[in-house]
């Protein structure tokens, strides 16, 4: 129990406020849905399977936090039995899970449709047992990648081996280099790079479901859809001792912020380029114009998205999974579909592009001055 307690305060708040603001938003989405009398007939089968996969995406994210050594260090110095204190990580994680992140998402759909009492007993199950597969399958894995001479190693210290930005720092990011070492962070961290890998999915499927659009030119809507990245566009608020040592050091702002720009571009890019071209296998018409719009939404995206960071950091969060919820993502992403909306408006001229050419510039000059 002094275990459970000491991880549901770094999880929940000192006082366990933040239980109550998660219950708080689940009443009122499920009281908001009634209200605005809004039914959808949905099979047991999609919610249990809903249930299952959002716990289990959750939880894996939130076991792959960087701030987990910080967050036991204290826990791991006191004496412990390995098997009470791995039951109790992974009850503290399965909580957290469940009460930010399945609760919401299983008071919509208790309100879009009335549910029997075994039916909600099974989703809630299903919540849980998602959680302890995540859990499991992270252990095999830690266990697997960390073997100690043929042996296994304690249950408990797998949760102990997250990989900081300081160790990347440490073994090679003395380069110089920031642009290398953003993209050697992105290769170390699976959960970036199966993001990342996962909107290149999405870029290769999107053609086929704007393409039934016709007669309406759609296409510069998928650039705007795709930027929604979010673990790439966090990695300043996600460490706080990166982002205090950009900001003290001299002349450092300016050079990070100008690389850091220029990795958020590459990327985006290559995600695009997916979506350029599994238009053109399924759609064709491809040309200049659709390739200008895409550099350009990719740039406007890199910059906005660096300058909220630079500007607007989130702060006071607990677990890396809340920056990847955090309502800031989609402001980035929301821009840009305005803008891609006015480049749609014009599709037969260049005026669209040319509007946003100008915003490129204005974007360029005001962070520029924020930066400086």
């Amino acid at each position: 129990m002094m275990i459970l307690k000491a991880l549901f305060k770094q999880f929940f708040g000192a006082k366990y406020e933040r239980v109550g603001k998660s219950l708080a938003a689940c009443l009122i989405l499920f009281l908001a849905v009634r209200a605005a009398e809004i039914r959808v007939e949905i099979a047991p089968f999609i919610l249990f399977l809903t249930a299952t996969a959002v716990s289990t995406g959750v939880m894996w994210q939130t076991l792959h936090d960087a701030g987990n050594a910080e967050r036991m260090t204290g826990l791991f110095m006191l004496p412990f039995q390995d098997g009470e204190m791995t039951v109790s990580l992974v009850l503290a994680f399965t909580c957290y899970t469940l009460v930010t992140k399945t609760f919401l998402v299983l008071s919509l759909f208790f309100a879009l449709q009335e549910w029997n009492t075994l039916q909600i007993a099974t989703a809630l199950l299903c919540a849980c047992g998602g959680c302890v597969a995540a859990a499991l399958c992270y252990m095999v894995t830690k266990e697997a990648a960390h073997p100690e001479k043929g042996k296994r190693m304690a249950d408990a210290y797998v949760f102990y081996r997250p990989i900081s930005v300081k160790q990347l720092i440490r073994h090679g990011g003395g380069s110089g280099s920031v642009f290398l070492y953003l993209m050697r962070y992105l290769m170390t961290n699976r959960s970036y790079l199966w993001n990342t890998v996962g909107l290149c999915a999405v870029a290769g499927i999107l053609p086929m479901l704007l393409g039934q659009f016709a007669g309406v030119y759609v296409m510069p809507l998928g650039f705007a859809i795709l930027c929604l990245n979010t673990p790439l566009c966090i990695l300043l608020s996600v460490d706080p001792d990166l982002e205090q040592a950009v900001r003290t050091l001299p002349g450092q702002a300016a050079r990070f912020c100008s690389r850091y720009t220029l990795f958020l571009f590459v990327v985006n890019l290559a995600v695009n380029s997916v979506y350029l071209i599994s238009w053109q296998m399924q759609h064709g018409g491809v040309g200049g114009r659709e390739i200008l719009t895409a550099v350009l939404i990719t740039v406007q995206s890199a910059i906005l998205s660096v300058l909220l960071e630079w500007v607007y950091p989130i702060r006071n969060w607990k677990v890396e999974n809340d920056l990847w919820h955090h309502p800031r993502k989609y402001l980035v992403p929301l821009m840009m579909l305005l803008i891609a909306g006015v480049i749609a408006m014009w599709p037969a001229s260049i005026w669209g592009l040319l509007c946003f050419v100008i915003v490129e510039v204005l974007s360029l000059l005001f962070i520029t001055r924020k930066i400086h």
